[in-house]
C-alpha cells in the first residue's frame, strides 16, 4: 500500500479526512481487519468505512499493485482460464521462442506451482516429456508425498518417466512407484502380462489414488511425441488417418478432443477416463507447433490447469 499521490486525481480537501482514510486503509489492507471490525474500533458505520476505502483507492491515496513474476503474463493467464473454463492457467513469457527457452520457462512455472500446491497428503502422478523433465530439473522443494509414474518408457532416457520419477522422489523423499516397461508394446497379450507383473502392478494399482497429475502433451502433426516415436511408420499412418492429433498419458486424442481407442490394449499408461477422475490434472505444454494438440487436449475436458507460453496462449484465444 502506498500513500503517494496519483497524478491527475484530486485529493480530498480535508487533511483530517485523508488521515482517517489512511488509518482505515492500514487497518484493512495491512492489518487484515474487516469493515465491521474497523467500524467498531473507530466508532463508524460499516458503510462509512466502505466509502472511505473506495475514496482512498479512487483518489490515489491508496494504490493496489499486482506484482507477479516477470515471466508470467497475468492478462493472458486470466483470459485463458476464463475462455476454457479452467481452474488455473499460467502463461509464461519466455525470453525468446526457441524450444529450449520455452521448455525452461514452462518447467520453472510448473515447478513453482507444484512446490506451493502439493502437500504430504497428496499422491502425485508424473508422465514423460521434455517439459516434464524441465519441471523436475527446476524442483528444489516438494512435500514428502507418494509419487506414481503414469506412463511406460519411450524415447530419450534423459527425459523418460523413470528418470523424472527419480528426480522428483529425490526432492520429495516420498515413496515412488515406477513402471520399468515401454509405453507401447507389440500385442495386447504382452500389455496384459506386463500390467499384472508384480514389479509393475503397484504403480498401475495406484492410478486411482492420484490426486495431482503433471502431464505433457504429445503432438502428432507436426510430430513431437514420444508415443509417435515409439510405434511403426505403418501404425503412425493409420492413426493419423484416424485424425489423431495428440497424446496425453496413454491416451490418443483426435482434433475434436475425442479419444481414439485403437491402441488402448497395447499401451502401458494412464487412460483418459483415469485422468478425468483425478482432482487436479496439470498440463505443461508449449511451443506454437503444439497449439492444435493443446487445444484438442483442452477439448477432451480433463484439464484443470494449463501451463503454456504466451505464443500458444494468443493462438488459443484466437
Amino acid at each position: 500500500m502506498s500513500t503517494s499521490k496519483r497524478r491527475g486525481n484530486p485529493r480530498p480537501s480535508s487533511l483530517d479526512e485523508q488521515l482517517l482514510m489512511a488509518d482505515v486503509a492500514r487497518r484493512h489492507f495491512w492489518g487484515g481487519r474487516t469493515r465491521v471490525e474497523i467500524a467498531d474500533e473507530l466508532g463508524l458505520s460499516r458503510f462509512k468505512v466502505g466509502r472511505l476505502l473506495e475514496t482512498a483507492i479512487s483518489t490515489g491515496l491508496v494504490r493496489i499493485e499486482i506484482n507477479l513474476p516477470e515471466s508470467v503474463d497475468s492478462d493472458l493467464s486470466l483470459r485463458l482460464k476464463e475462455r476454457f473454463g479452467l481452474d488455473r492457467a499460467l502463461v509464461t513469457a519466455p525470453k525468446n521462442e526457441s524450444p529450449e527457452e520455452t521448455r525452461d520457462a514452462l518447467g520453472r512455472a510448473a515447478a513453482a506451482l507444484l512446490s506451493d500446491l502439493v502437500t504430504e497428503d497428496d499422491v502425485l502422478g508424473v508422465t514423460s516429456g521434455r517439459t516434464i523433465d524441465a519441471t523436475a530439473r527446476h524442483l528444489t522443494r516438494l512435500a514428502g508425498c507418494e509419487i506414481i509414474q503414469l506412463t511406460g518408457m519411450s524415447g530419450n532416457l534423459n527425459d523418460n518417466p523413470v528418470e523424472v520419477l527419480r528426480r522428483v522422489a529425490e526432492v520429495s523423499g516420498g515413496q515412488a512407484h515406477s513402471i520399468y516397461a515401454p509405453l507401447t508394446v507389440a500385442t495386447a497379450e504382452a500389455a496384459t502380462a506386463l500390467r499384472s507383473d508384480p514389479r509393475l502392478s503397484s504403480a498401475f494399482g495406484r492410478f486411482a489414488a492420484v490426486t495431482i497429475a503433471v502431464v505433457a502433451v504429445g503432438c502428432w502433426h507436426p510430430p513431437d511425441s514420444r508415443f509417435y516415436d515409439g510405434i511403426s511408420a505403418t501404425e503412425r499412418a493409420e492413426l493419423l488417418a484416424g485424425d489423431v492429433i495428440a497424446d496425453i498419458g496413454g491416451a490418443l486424442i483426435d482434433s475434436r478432443g475425442r479419444v481414439v481407442h485403437d491402441f488402448d490394449d497395447r499401451t502401458l499408461g494412464i487412460s483418459l477416463d483415469e485422468l478425468a477422475a483425478i482432482d487436479q490434472v496439470i498440463i505443461v505444454a508449449g511451443g506454437e507447433r503444439k497449439a492444435p494438440a493443446i487445444r484438442a487436449t483442452l477439448e477432451a475436458g480433463v484439464v484443470g490447469t494449463l501451463i503454456t507460453d504466451n505464443t500458444v496462449a494468443r493462438r488459443l484465444l484466437r
